[in-house]
């Protein structure tokens, strides 16, 4: 693999992680918007300027 680059093992435990926060219920394999609000903030996809929470859920919403 090229450097900096990750495994789809990797991908797919940071997804688990992040569908699960906050969601005693969740199983790990579907997100619920909130969740991926906070995984795009957290890697510095929402910057407030370009893309805004407003755009990702938007897409969010559009996409499931």
């Amino acid at each position: 693999m090229a450097e900096g680059s990750v495994s789809l093992e990797e991908v797919k435990t940071s997804f688990q992680k992040f569908a699960v926060h906050g969601d005693t219920k969740a199983t790990g394999k579907e997100m619920n918007g909130k969740n991926f609000a906070k995984l795009c903030k957290d890697c510095n996809i929402t910057d407030g300027k370009n893309v805004t929470t407003t755009d990702v859920d938007i897409v969010f919403s559009k996409v499931k």
